[in-house]
């Protein structure tokens, strides 16, 4: 049976905690950069909401239907970006629109997890090796591209969407681990082939710190915890973090904003913020957990991935506990395709929860495309 949306199913715990979070994000960028950044932000913040709103009333199975159009139209966008795409600092990432820049390697992360949960949404007997197989190049592709930019984060987030996804259709123990020992076997050649010398020098920075050769490598790691480090409990207070003021800490408005967040407002309110985090990702398993329809539910599990992923790769990377891959705090952080992305994926998992559909059958899946 096929139910349409129901208001009284928006999510009332979520939603407000995604609001104390973008507030904390637009208080902290305005401490970090200046007030054309908070301008930009704003504008951001309210176009993502009005999207988020409007997303609301397409039915999310609709999403299905466009799937591998989306996906091809995405993966052509990145193509055109290595040839066409104007560089900023080394990086081939972003197309200019006058004052504002478009990323397109930030929407295929949601195109990837709707083409994959299309792909795999029912598997009556278990996925197969081919399945496995289609599903890796699905995810091979475009990481390819990504990494090409270069743009390392916004690529390793991709593989552990793919693992989620997988798992959550109903991979088997063996092909997992097979999976998992291909990854490590291929490691060497992703270190050759792909990865750029100053990607190594970090990670080298960041595994053997005193066996970095360039200083520089373990600079924002090091700026990172000084940062962290003289916020204490409390904090120096909004505005008058040394590191912040006086400029020693790099990219302190987007990678680094939790570095800032920690300095100025103190060890006891950035758990606060982890708090709300931790309360937007238990909301978002919950939905995942209720949700029966097989489509919906591998979205979600995706899309929940991705979220935990950026949050904990970004906060270890401020805390000096992950390797700096450029990735930034979901809601928080400086950018708009970051923004963009992040409300049209906490619209979909709305989207989800408030239409309930109950075993949806496959037929009915494609009855109502």
């Amino acid at each position: 049976m096929i139910k349409s949306i129901r208001p009284k199913n928006f999510d009332w715990i979520m939603f407000p905690v995604i609001c104390i979070i973008l507030a904390i994000g637009i208080l902290f960028i305005w401490s970090a950069s200046s007030e054309k950044f908070l301008y930009k932000q704003l504008v951001w913040t309210l176009g993502g909401l009005v999207l988020f709103f409007i997303l609301l009333y397409f039915d999310y199975i609709s999403f299905a239907c466009y799937a591998y159009v989306i996906y091809v139209s995405v993966l052509l966008l990145l193509m055109l970006l290595l040839i066409l795409g104007g560089t900023i600092k080394g990086s081939q990432r972003w197309f200019s629109l006058g004052s504002f820049s478009f990323q397109p390697s930030e929407f295929m992360k949601i195109t990837l997890i709707l083409v994959l949960a299309r792909f795999l949404r029912y598997k009556k007997y278990g996925l197969g090796l081919l399945d496995i197989v289609i599903a890796i190049l699905l995810t091979l592709i475009p990481m390819v591209l990504i990494m090409k930019q270069p743009d390392l984060g916004t690529a390793l987030v991709l593989v552990p969407i793919l693992f989620s996804i997988l798992y959550a259709a109903g991979i088997r123990l063996f092909y997992l681990l097979l999976l998992i020992g291909s990854g490590f076997a291929l490691a060497p050649l992703f270190w050759i082939y792909l990865l750029k010398s100053y990607q190594k020098l970090r990670i080298i920075g960041f595994l053997w710190p005193d066996k970095a050769e360039d200083w520089g490598a373990g600079y924002h790691r090091l700026q990172s915890l000084i940062a962290v480090g003289s916020g204490g409990l409390t904090g120096s207070g909004w505005g008058n973090g040394i590191q912040n003021r006086m400029k020693f800490l790099p990219e302190r408005h987007t990678d680094f904003i939790f570095a800032v967040i920690a300095e100025e407002w103190g060890f006891l309110r950035a758990c606060f913020l982890l708090l709300l985090y931790l309360v937007f990702i238990a909301c978002g398993i919950g939905i995942a957990g209720s949700t029966r329809d097989p489509f919906g539910r591998l979205v979600v599990v995706g899309l929940v991935t991705m979220f935990v992923t950026q949050i904990v790769v970004n906060i270890g990377m401020n805390l000096g506990i992950a390797p700096i891959v450029g990735m930034t705090l979901p809601f928080v952080s400086y950018g708009g395709s970051s923004m963009l992305t992040s409300f049209i994926a906490l619209s979909i998992i709305f989207n989800i929860k408030m239409r309930a559909k109950i075993d949806l059958a496959s037929r009915h899946f494609y009855d109502i495309q």
